[in-house]
């Protein structure tokens, strides 16, 4: 399950062998049992059923894989299995000059994929979104502007050099009426705004074209806890939560009723608290961020369907010993870019930023490669 160069690793590199079996395991969808064609040869080589069972696992079951019921440490499973110089070591004096001597390629022997990593993140700098619900976007010929609140204060940034780097500016200037805690996409005809209502607080979806309300739409389940709110040029998409921590998506079309989305089986049961959504030219984005993994999804037709998640982030095969502890990944779609943020809890250092062009199906490094 390494790939082609595995059984090379496996003789010469032990480590570099697992790490690529742990990016098989973490590239799994929860319930794929991504060591299950090992099992019957781990029985083998160890005589015990047990190990063999191990190997039968899915992929959630695992603690690398980042989910939180995951109990199976791929180290436990490493050191189950024999160890090829030991064994050779055993065979003496009917096997000379250890085990390299006897592996040798075999043309028919099956091989897997190469597990890919994950790219290195680069740096962002200057801007915060911060526990923000709304984000709106502007992009004019004086630069690209992203305008943050939580419905009670907005905080605006400008970007001169395509979103590199960013600097404060103010949210009140005639550059970027009609952004203030409202959600808006890059050219400011359409805006979408949200309420809690009434004593249950019913979250209701207000709609606006070129500063005036058109029409709103009610999310009809009270007790829901507004989490995130995106939009783009048609729709707005809205995550909510419950006090159980179940979330839900939602989509409201312009001047249309606003519809539950069904949740992505590949990220049922997934706290909320580590969820982000973004929606870009009709797409509607999710990334959920599970301990040092960072997994980005979408759905191209409203929900009815899901694409295998990306790993668009791996802090622990990328490890960033001198970065703070930093929040779950955030999205921001502005100007035909998808940004994946992961920002510093605390500090005023740069932010972890990658960069997707297809809706989160690939990823690039943004701005500078971060450092150690």
């Amino acid at each position: 399950m390494a790939g082609p160069t595995g059984a090379v690793l496996l003789r010469d590199e032990p480590s570099k062998f697992w790490q690529l079996v742990r990016r098989r395991i973490v590239a799994s969808a929860a319930e794929e049992r991504p060591l299950d064609a090992c099992s019957e040869l781990a029985r083998e080589l160890t005589g015990s059923d047990e190990v063999a069972r191990l190997h039968r696992f899915a992929a959630r079951e695992f603690a690398d894989w980042g989910a939180v019921a995951g109990k199976l440490e791929l180290q436990q499973l490493a050191a189950s299995l024999p160890h090829l110089g030991e064994m050779a070591q055993g065979a003496w004096p009917f096997v000379r000059g250890g085990a390299s001597l006897l592996m040798k390629p075999s043309l028919g022997a099956k091989e897997a994929v190469h597990p890919i990593g994950t790219t290195r993140p680069g740096n962002l700098y200057g801007l915060t979104l911060g526990n923000s619900i709304y984000r709106a976007r502007r992009v004019t010929e004086r630069g690209w502007y992203v305008v943050t609140s939580n419905g009670q204060e907005a905080k605006a940034y400008r970007s001169r050099d395509l979103g590199h780097s960013w600097a404060p500016t103010s949210p009140w200037q005639t550059a970027l009426q009609g952004t203030a805690n409202r959600c808006a996409n890059e050219s400011g005809e359409l805006a979408f705004a949200v309420e809690a209502i009434g004593a249950e607080g019913t979250l209701t979806v207000k709609y606006f074209r070129q500063e005036s309300r058109t029409g709103q739409s009610k999310i009809p389940r009270p007790m829901r806890t507004l989490r995130a709110f995106t939009c783009d040029e048609t729709a707005a998409l809205v995550l909510t939560g419950t006090a159980s921590n179940h979330w839900e998506l939602w989509l409201c079309m312009a001047d249309q009723q606003c519809r539950v989305l069904p949740t992505p089986a590949q990220l049922e049961g997934l706290a909320l608290q580590g969820v982000d959504i973004a929606r870009q030219k009709g797409a509607n984005i999710v990334a959920a961020t599970q301990g040092s993994l960072v997994r980005v999804l979408s759905s191209r037709d409203d929900g009815r369907s899901y694409t295998p998640f990306t790993v668009a982030i791996d802090r622990s095969e990328v490890a960033f010993p001198a970065r703070p502890i930093s929040r779950p990944a955030q999205l921001l779609a502005i100007a035909n870019t998808l940004l994946l943020i992961q920002e510093p809890v605390s500090g005023s250092g740069p932010s972890l930023a990658l960069s997707s062009g297809d809706q989160g199906a690939s990823w690039h490094t943004w701005g500078t490669v971060a450092e150690n």
